[in-house]
């Protein structure tokens, strides 16, 4: 079947035996606050340009504190290259110093306006804190954080939420609970590369996944054979 072309993804898709998919996501699942970092480099710019200048600026500034600390100027000269850097220097600042005022913690969820659905967040006020049960979906741990947006909290919903909210050893139900569904079986992306990471995961599965309506159905024989 033919795939629309605002869903393919510019990476080779690797077989389903592979052990990683190839995303810098993959790598930073453990160190979610490096993760949105390098989403916030990734947005908007290559991954041949933006994954080289994320290694260079977190070996330049390798601490949260390190970024918090800095002069927008320092950082925006450091990537210059990318494009944006002002207002990108301006974000990783913010972002450091809220995570070191207030990290993603279990129980507490923010405002995401429009995410996961435009309507979502509707009678969430910003200044609101949702607890667990609290049955309101437009709110996720990382609502509150500079530069989260669709994208960011896309790739941390997949490969983060799980272990911040203490369900899981990591993205894929490791050391989870029987039964237990990971949070990315949950996400629908709007990104292309984490599309096709999705199709990936669940191919790994045994199902074909539908992106546009997040619905499943099982693989055949052929179509698991050919992955």
């Amino acid at each position: 079947k033919k795939l629309p072309t605002e869903a393919i993804s510019g990476m080779p898709f690797p077989s389903t035996k592979a052990e990683r998919f190839g995303l810098i996501q993959e790598e930073l699942a453990h160190e979610p606050f490096k993760l949105i970092v390098a989403v916030i480099f990734l947005n908007q710019t290559t991954g041949k340009a933006a994954i080289p200048m994320f290694r260079k600026f977190i070996d330049t500034y390798p601490t949260i504190d390190d970024i918090a600390n800095a002069s927008v100027d320092e950082i925006a000269t450091l990537i210059e290259p990318l494009g944006l850097q002002n207002n990108r220097a301006k974000i990783l600042i913010n972002l450091a110093r809220t995570w070191l005022s207030k990290p993603p913690t279990k129980g507490k969820r923010y405002k995401t306006p429009q995410y996961p659905t435009k309507t979502d967040s509707n009678g969430i006020k910003l200044s609101e804190v949702l607890a667990d049960d609290d049955e309101r979906i437009g709110a996720f741990e990382v609502g509150h954080l500079p530069g989260c947006g669709p994208y960011a909290l896309d790739s941390w919903r997949i490969f983060c939420r799980d272990k911040c909210r203490d369900l899981a050893a990591g993205w894929n139900g490791e050391g989870a609970a029987e039964g237990f569904q990971p949070e990315w079986m949950r996400v629908r992306p709007t990104d292309k590369e984490l599309r096709a990471y999705l199709r990936w995961m669940w191919l790994k599965e045994g199902f074909i996944w539908d992106w546009r309506t997040g619905e499943t159905e099982v693989a055949s024989k052929e179509e698991l054979e050919k992955a």
